[in-house]
């Protein structure tokens, strides 16, 4: 519209090209028109859409990075309000607080990108098409862009478990490791009885000596190692056994609100000096279930969990049948190899969709040189397997 021509948007993008000169910043914007007046004219627009387009992103960017600083700023806030007075505990938050409002700061006192007009529309003295070299050559080097993106998205999909990993032999073969469970989609009677299946094939591991504490572990954040988690316990605790279900995800935890229970005080919390008793909760409909939330957030989750403090938690529990601990990706944080080296044993979760079999296979890499007891994997998402027919008359 502010070109002042009778066209479309639609249009106007097909007349409107732009390249980069050199390594200096600069951009030339090319238009083309019916007449010389209509390509300056909406040369000129395209700048001037250019410069907004880029002011606006900018902003969107910022308010983007700032929103979660500002959001867990007011939940630490919370927190500390809430305190009594003298709490020991109100130093650390405080201090969360202060190093939230640097990074807030030193975000806002980037500087930001922008667009200036360094020199005016003008046109050229003679027309630029048709050019059919020029023509030729364009849709050439498009093909070979084309050509080398549909490899790249071939590869891609050609490593996902997913292709293979409908058998457990197949899964196995890529892991190196006994397949423990397969969860199905959803939440009905066929995952339920998945869980029952992995309940009971952890409990007689021969090679982890049934373990007693077990970390979930998956490379990516999407795998369902929470999901996985949560149900574990609660399949464990229906033996009438006693289970404690840990959230040691301090950089994303969900524990807590999935199973209604309050994030604090937590495992931060007993790390810190808290009693353990008393930031185990209970859960509705699972008397022997406990859950051990991740508490307040604190700076440094990796060398918290890495400490020995971690170690005697886990040893403090030693009369309980089972411990779950949930652990943030380990292909984003090394949270997960801290916990896991601690562990009795440890179940590798991985999506059939999602989990790419190199990233998969580094991951068990780390996690094995770290001194974690993988003992098996868990491949959730599943397709449902249909077994109303054995019950059938």
């Amino acid at each position: 519209k502010s070109s002042g021509l009778n066209i479309t948007a639609n249009d106007a993008a097909s007349l409107i090209s732009a390249s980069a000169v050199g390594d200096l910043g600069f951009l030339e914007v090319y238009a083309k028109g019916p007449s010389v007046s209509d390509a300056e004219q909406l040369g000129s627009a395209a700048t001037v859409a250019l410069i907004d387009a880029v002011r606006a992103q900018q902003a969107a960017s910022l308010a983007q990075d700032i929103a979660p600083i500002q959001a867990q700023r007011v939940v630490l806030q919370k927190q500390l309000s809430d305190l009594p007075a003298l709490d020991p505990q109100a130093a650390s938050i405080q201090a969360n607080i202060d190093a939230l409002n640097q990074v807030e700061a030193e975000r806002r006192a980037q500087p930001a990108n922008r667009v200036n007009v360094a020199a005016g529309a003008h046109a050229h003295s003679t027309p630029i098409s048709p050019h059919p070299t020029r023509s030729a050559v364009v849709a050439f080097l498009l093909t070979c862009i084309l050509v080398g993106e549909l490899i790249v998205a071939s590869r891609a999909i050609g490593d996902r478990i997913g292709r293979t990993g409908d058998d457990d032999a197949d899964v196995a073969r890529i892991t190196g490791l006994p397949v423990l469970g397969r969860i199905p989609k959803g939440e009905g009677f066929e995952t339920v009885e998945a869980f029952r299946v992995l309940r009971t094939n952890l409990m007689v591991l021969e090679a982890a000596g049934r373990p007693r504490t077990v970390a979930v572990v998956s490379n990516t954040q999407d795998a369902g190692k929470s999901f996985v988690s949560i149900n574990l316990a609660q399949s464990a605790s229906a033996l009438d056994d006693k289970v404690v279900l840990i959230d040691a995800d301090l950089r994303r935890p969900t524990i807590h609100e999935r199973l209604s229970v309050p994030r604090t005080p937590g495992l931060t919390s007993v790390l810190l000096g808290s009693d353990l008793s008393e930031a185990l909760r209970k859960v509705a409909e699972s008397p022997f279930l406990r859950v051990l939330s991740s508490g307040p957030p604190v700076e440094d989750p990796s060398a918290i969990l890495g400490a020995r403090a971690f170690r005697v938690v886990l040893d403090t529990l030693r009369a309980v049948r089972l411990v779950v601990v949930d652990t943030p990706p380990s292909g984003l944080f090394s949270d997960a190899l801290a916990v896991a080296s601690q562990c009795d044993a440890t179940i590798f979760v991985l999506d059939l969709k999602n989990s790419k079999q190199q990233q998969v296979r580094q991951a068990l890499e780390e996690l094995q040189r770290a001194g974690a007891n993988v003992v098996g994997v868990v491949v959730n998402r599943t397709e449902v397997v249909n077994r109303s027919a054995y019950y059938e008359a």
